[in-house]
């Protein structure tokens, strides 16, 4: 048989165990295996929802079952000659998690997948991403990238779909409205973050923001409601670090004064001491920084 031949005029179709080996297809194993591998089947697929995506003019859809209480992947595979508006596949390179163009996808109903009622969606920033990059370079942003994502994967349930949405913001999507739950989804993210964070010794500061809808699938609508509260918590912490910086200054200024007025009674008969002037000037500095 012409395998090429049969590929394009027909459909292939690929059974999976959860172990990724091949239990059934109507192809030879050997091609089956190819097609696997130049359509990247095995890094798409998922738990809980239908995927689907294009590359070249291969359409593929990945299924999810349980069989003889075992998951399985129904995998089909169809040539297509108008796939010029095709999309590339729906996973990010650098964190393994569904990229920007899948959530567009879900958006405009163009990927068909079993919708929640109800729906909660988190939206999470790393706040110093730009001064790791300008500190230590791209390769060491790309690593926090790269952490963040492996903290989302480990602090969502199996039911929630982790997104990178930009280059430092990520989203995930949570088929409940109950605040409460997303709040220790959140929560779990943050120690996640914070355990890894001290294990690679990086310092990474992220704000979250959180939006709940019955109206599920004005996506965009939930973004920006989420981003309203992820920028409320930026607003906290830079009026925090501004308090923090007047206390340590106000700290610092009390102590060079202090320390100054000890050496202006040691030095009572020579006030041109050049360690007075020293100090003098220091504290001049401070206390213009604490009126700036």
């Amino acid at each position: 048989m012409n395998i090429e031949k049969f590929a394009i005029n027909n459909v292939i179709r690929i059974i999976l165990n959860q172990n990724q080996q091949i239990l059934h297809t109507n192809i030879n194993w050997v091609e089956a295996n190819s097609y696997l591998d130049k359509l990247v089947v095995l890094d798409n697929l998922a738990d809980n929802i239908s995927v689907q995506y294009c590359i070249a003019n291969h359409h593929v859809v990945i299924d999810r079952f349980i069989f003889n209480s075992q998951p399985h992947y129904l995998i089909i595979i169809a040539i297509r000659n108008d796939c010029s508006s095709c999309t590339k596949v729906f996973k990010d390179e650098v964190t393994g998690l569904f990229n920007r163009n899948f959530l567009k996808h879900i958006a405009e109903d163009k990927i068909y997948y079993s919708k929640p009622a109800c729906l909660s969606l988190i939206l999470v920033d790393i706040d110093n991403l730009k001064e790791i990059n300008d500190t230590y370079g791209h390769i060491a942003g790309d690593k926090v990238i790269r952490l963040v994502g492996q903290a989302i994967k480990k602090g969502i349930r199996q039911e929630d779909i982790g997104i990178r949405y930009g280059g430092d913001e990520f989203i995930i999507s949570l088929p409940t409205k109950d605040k409460i739950v997303a709040e220790e989804v959140v929560t779990r993210i943050r120690k996640m973050i914070n355990k890894m964070a001290k294990k690679h010794k990086i310092d990474i500061k992220v704000s979250v923001g959180i939006a709940s809808s019955n109206n599920i699938f004005n996506i965009e609508e939930m973004i920006r409601m989420a981003d309203k509260q992820l920028y409320k918590e930026k607003i906290i912490k830079s009026e925090q670090k501004e308090e923090d910086i007047k206390s340590n200054l106000t700290n610092e200024i009390l102590n060079i004064k202090e320390e100054l007025n000890k050496k202006v009674v040691e030095n009572d008969n020579n006030l041109n001491n050049i360690e007075i002037l020293e100090l003098s000037q220091r504290l001049d500095d401070l206390i213009i920084n604490y009126l700036e």
